[in-house]
């Protein structure tokens, strides 16, 4: 097995972001995350990026490749994990491919705090497409094309995962944020976690709208060494407010609420690595 202990360093990516990574050799795959700042809200080099020469800055990129006319208060564009195994294979996790899940057209969920959203923001005078003011998206992460995605019945075991083993590598990463006006939350996180026969993967977004609300979409990706595939698990949960036999208080935190939330879908897939590069 390759080396075990972290390795972190700071730089400055091409969109102009000071990031700190921190990274881990594990067998054939190298686990890494980098974390940075929020994305500003409006364009950081307007001269630069009015060339239009590919040299945007964070902001004008998510503008270009998303059909969503506003973003969450708070995106971290560069809080991104990425695991990469020694054949090429690469799954990654990023807030702009998640956001491009996000529906372009108007949401279901039609309450009053959905017009006090639109009205908080800068431009709420103007005209507005209609999108999912809620931000939910059903994002699995992001794969390369030489990793096999096939149905299977196998499923994860937690009980490894319960065991007191010692963790190699551990972070937890926010990809965006947004409290929709204070009337709730709609969070998408990742946290990585690596043990010394496994690495664990929870890509996790919540929606909670205050008395209206409680949706999850959750997709755990799950690894043991010396296996040439990884499990991912994908469940959707979803429940209104009043029907959940839960205090308001109980609502606040993912955590409490989502394992009383009624499963929607449940879907498992093995990822198999290939072994070499297609060419």
């Amino acid at each position: 097995m390759k080396s075990m202990f972290p390795h972190e360093e700071s730089r400055v990516d091409s969109g102009r972001f000071t990031t700190n990574s921190q990274s881990i050799e594990y067998g054939p795959w190298h686990i890494s995350y980098d974390v940075s700042c929020i994305l500003p809200s409006v364009c950081s080099t307007k001269v630069v990026c009015e060339r239009n020469d590919d040299q945007f800055c964070q902001f004008c990129i998510y503008c270009k490749q998303l059909s969503i006319p506003h973003f969450p208060d708070m995106v971290f564009p560069k809080n991104i994990l990425t695991l990469t195994h020694t054949s090429g294979a690469k799954i990654h996790f990023d807030p702009l491919d998640a956001l491009k899940h996000v529906a372009s057209t108007a949401d279901a969920i039609e309450v009053s705090c959905s017009e006090a959203w639109l009205e908080a923001r800068p431009d709420a005078s103007k005209p507005k497409r209609p999108f999912d003011w809620t931000f939910s998206t059903d994002y699995k992460g992001t794969l390369s094309d030489n990793i096999i995605v096939e149905n299977t019945d196998e499923e994860i075991n937690f009980e490894i995962l319960k065991r007191k083993d010692q963790i190699l590598f551990y972070h937890d990463l926010t990809l965006f944020e947004d409290e929709l006006h204070d009337h709730g939350v709609s969070k998408l996180s990742v946290k990585v976690r690596v043990m010394p026969c496994y690495w664990y993967v929870l890509l996790r977004y919540f929606l909670r709208v205050d008395n209206v609300l409680v949706r999850s979409y959750e997709t755990r990706m799950f690894h043991m060494l010396n296996t040439n595939y990884v499990l991912r698990e994908f469940t959707s949960k979803e429940s209104n407010a009043q029907d959940l036999k839960i205090p308001t208080s109980q609502m606040k935190e993912a955590d409490d609420v989502i394992p009383f939330l009624p499963v929607k879908e449940k879907v498992t897939h093995k990822l198999i690595v290939e072994s070499e590069t297609k060419t």
